[in-house]
């Protein structure tokens, strides 16, 4: 669970986690033009103004095992250096001796633009951020501002704020945990100094225990709790309904075995019938057989003219048979071309 500004819980902080916050809020003072992308921040980029004008992004990527496994740095438009590759990545010195003593995130950036012979500038993406002053003003506390701006969980990206109805501080309902509001700043950060921000920024214990105030000033881990409970409860719900579709496969298990290998056999013999009766009956099979009669008359004429031309039968005989076996053929060929022009997509090719 994540408290505000990022920051893990109490019960839950880890020495790599909070090295990896404390890295990423580093380099976020020491680079007042770097924004993250994504929720997580493991992806972040600030502009970069090259020697020749030309305006730029450097990108930070930041692997899950950071800061044990080593960023990844990238630039987005084509530069000929030779820190950078074919497709855009730096390596240079420092970035290699990741892993060493006090080689920090801020440091090797740092190092990137001095390398490449750029200067830090809003990213092309973004908009330009407002000058820092040197000393932040001082806000009325938290209780006396509000920015209308209600969370829904207890996330700390802009994913998990949602507008509060105006003149509500209760429930959109009976069941749901009352929404906390957020105030538009906190007068514990505002009233600090960049020296001393940054000091809390790299000190553990001093980061926990702002962290910890802000939460406990907003009733933070109270809604916590009662999330979770609210959680456990749907769990427990869900749970329930094992025994519901339990039933409902027992039901489906019966219907297979008692109702639906009948209707399969039923089916599988009814279509059986039909194949067989289509295989007789089909119009592609009376098409051919069409097509088969209608050769059989037209080869009785021409063996009939193969006899009279042997003198096998005489001239009576033979008009007798080759007028009847001409009507003959010319019957079924006009059948044959009604049905090619009735079902023209059923002939035969």
């Amino acid at each position: 669970m994540w408290g505000p500004l990022g920051a893990a819980a109490p019960q839950q902080y880890g020495g790599q986690n909070f090295d990896r916050a404390q890295q990423i809020n580093e380099l976020v003072v020491a680079q007042p033009h770097c924004r993250p992308t994504n929720p997580d921040r493991s992806l972040l980029e600030v502009g970069c103004r090259l020697q020749d004008g030309t305006l730029t992004s450097l990108r930070i990527s930041l692997p899950p095992g950071f800061p044990g496994d080593r960023p990844a740095l990238s630039i987005t438009s084509p530069v000929r250096h030779p820190w950078v590759d074919a497709v855009g990545r730096l390596n240079f010195p420092l970035l290699e001796r990741w892993g060493a003593p006090n080689v920090r995130l801020a440091a090797v950036v740092a190092d990137a633009f001095k390398g490449l012979g750029g200067t830090p500038a809003p990213a092309p993406s973004q908009p330009a951020s407002p000058a820092r002053p040197q000393q932040a003003v001082q806000h009325p506390p938290p209780s006396a501002q509000s920015s209308g701006v209600s969370m829904g969980s207890l996330g700390s990206g802009p994913a998990s704020m949602s507008p509060a109805p105006s003149g509500s501080s209760a429930a959109a309902g009976p069941q749901r945990t009352r929404v906390v509001p957020i105030p538009a700043s906190f007068a514990e950060v505002a009233g600090m100094g960049e020296e001393q921000l940054a000091r809390t920024l790299a000190d553990e214990r001093a980061y926990q225990q702002l962290v910890e105030q802000l939460a406990a000033s907003l009733n933070l881990w109270q809604v916590v709790d009662k999330l979770k409970g609210e959680t456990r409860e749907l769990a427990a719900a869900n749970l329930a309904k094992s025994e519901e579709q339990g039933e409902i496969r027992n039901q489906m298990a019966i219907i297979r075995s008692g109702e639906y290998a009948p209707a399969k056999a039923a089916f599988d013999d009814n279509w059986a019938r039909q194949q067989a009766v289509l295989s007789k009956m089909s119009p592609e099979v009376l098409i051919r057989r069409l097509q088969e009669a209608a050769q059989e008359a037209s080869e009785e004429g021409e063996r009939l003219q193969q006899q009279l031309a042997a003198g096998e039968i005489s001239v009576e005989a033979f008009v007798e048979r080759f007028v009847k076996a001409q009507a003959t053929y010319h019957q079924r060929d006009l059948r044959l071309q009604a049905a090619q022009q009735t079902l023209p997509n059923l002939t035969p090719r």
